[in-house]
C-alpha cells in the first residue's frame, strides 16, 4: 500500500514494490560510474581510504533523485518514501551517503536492507527480554534515577557529577549519552571538540516514532502517524492512509523525540545506528579502547620498575 500526497492509497503487491526498489536503487547508489560496493566498500568504516563516497557528501536523496531522469515521479517518490524510513526525515533532510551506509550494510541490496532491519526479531520479549537477560549477567553496581549534570577530566581520571550533587569518580567513564541529541545537556570540563558542539547545536533529523499495531490478521506496511498519545487519530490514520479494511486490535509505541535522554534518533554507532546491533558494537568496542589505554599507562611504569630492580641488583 503507497499514499503519495492526499491522492488515495495505491495498492501494490509486495513483489512489485521490490521490483520497483531494487530497479531504482540501482541507478540512485551508482554515481559517475562508481557503484555502491566502489563507493562504500567498508560500510562499518565508511571514512577508510579511499572513500571515494565522500565526494558525494553533498548530496541530500532529493537531489540524487533529481538528477534521476529514467524514472516517473510516481516510482522516485516510491523510492523516497521507503528511504524516508533510514533516517524518520524527508528526503531533502537526509545524506545521501546516509542512504547509501544502509544499503550497504544490507549487502548493497534494498531485499537485503529490509531483511536485515525489519524482518528479524528477537523473540519472546523482544528488547525487554533481551535488557533483562543484560541486567542478569552483570555484577557492578548499579545506580537509577541519577541524571548527569557535569564531567570534569583532569590528569587524575574522571569525575561525574549527578544532577541531585551526587560525585562519581574513576579512571575513565565510558558515556553512552546520544551525542547530538542529550549531549549538549551536560557540562564537559573539558569540552567536546569544536566541530562536535557544531553537530550538537545543529541537533539530529531523526524525530520520527515507531508504533507497532496488532492486527487480526497479520499484513505489511508502513506509515507516517501523528500524535502519538491520540488514539484515535491513529486507529484512524492507520485505516484511511494505510489499510482501510485492517481491524486494529491494539497498538504499542513510545515517544523518543519527547523522551529527555533520547530526544530522537540514536547517532554513536559505526554500523547499524539507531539499531541495538549499532549499540552492541559500541559496547564491544568502548571497553576494549579502556583496556587499550590502561595498558599505555601501564607499560612506562612496568619499565621503570624493572630498570629499579635491575639498578639495585
Amino acid at each position: 500500500m503507497f499514499k503519495q500526497g492526499k491522492a488515495p492509497p495505491r495498492e501494490i503487491s509486495i513483489d512489485k514494490a521490490g521490483d520497483f526498489l531494487e530497479r531504482v536503487a540501482q541507478s540512485f547508489f551508482t554515481v559517475d560510474g562508481h557503484s555502491s560496493r566502489k563507493l562504500m566498500p567498508y560500510p562499518h568504516d565508511p571514512f577508510k581510504r579511499p572513500a571515494l563516497c565522500m565526494k558525494y557528501s553533498h548530496l541530500s536523496v532529493k537531489d540524487r533523485l533529481d538528477n534521476l531522469h529514467e524514472f516517473s515521479d510516481w516510482e522516485k517518490n516510491f523510492f523516497e518514501s521507503n528511504t524516508n524510513t533510514f533516517g524518520s526525515a524527508l528526503g531533502k533532510d537526509t545524506a545521501f551517503t546516509g542512504a547509501l551506509r544502509w544499503y550497504a550494510l544490507g549487502g548493497n541490496s534494498m531485499a537485503g536492507l529490509f531483511e536485515m532491519a525489519v524482518f528479524y526479531k528477537i523473540e519472546n520479549g523482544c528488547m525487554t527480554s533481551f535488557a533483562r537477560a543484560i541486567l542478569g549477567d552483570y555484577k557492578g553496581d548499579m545506580l537509577f534515577g541519577a541524571p548527569i549534570k557535569d564531567v570534569t577530566q583532569n590528569k587524575l581520571g574522571v569525575r561525574v557529577t549527578t544532577k541531585s550533587g551526587q560525585d562519581i569518580k574513576a579512571r575513565y567513564v565510558v558515556s553512552t549519552i546520544p551525542f547530538i541529541n542529550c549531549l549538549g545537556d551536560v557540562k564537559f570540563d573539558n569540552p567536546v571538540s569544536p566541530i562536535r558542539q557544531s553537530a550538537i547545536r545543529k541537533g539530529h533529523i531523526n524525530k520520527g516514532a515507531k508504533i507497532h499495531f496488532r492486527l487480526k490478521a497479520t499484513e505489511p506496511g508502513y506509515g507516517h502517524l501523528g500524535d502519538k498519545e491520540n488514539h484515535r487519530q491513529i486507529i484512524d490514520h492507520f485505516r484511511k492512509d494505510i489499510h482501510p479494511s485492517a481491524a486494529v486490535e491494539a497498538y504499542v509505541t513510545h515517544d523518543w523525540t519527547n523522551d529527555p535522554y533520547t530526544k530522537g534518533g540514536a547517532d554513536w554507532e559505526v554500523g547499524w545506528r539507531g539499531f541495538v546491533d549499532g549499540a552492541i558494537e559500541q559496547g564491544h568496542q568502548a571497553p576494549q579502547s579502556v583496556v587499550a589505554a590502561l595498558k599505555l599507562e601501564l607499560r612506562p611504569k612496568l619499565i621503570q620498575m624493572d630498570t629499579w630492580l635491575w639498578g639495585s641488583q
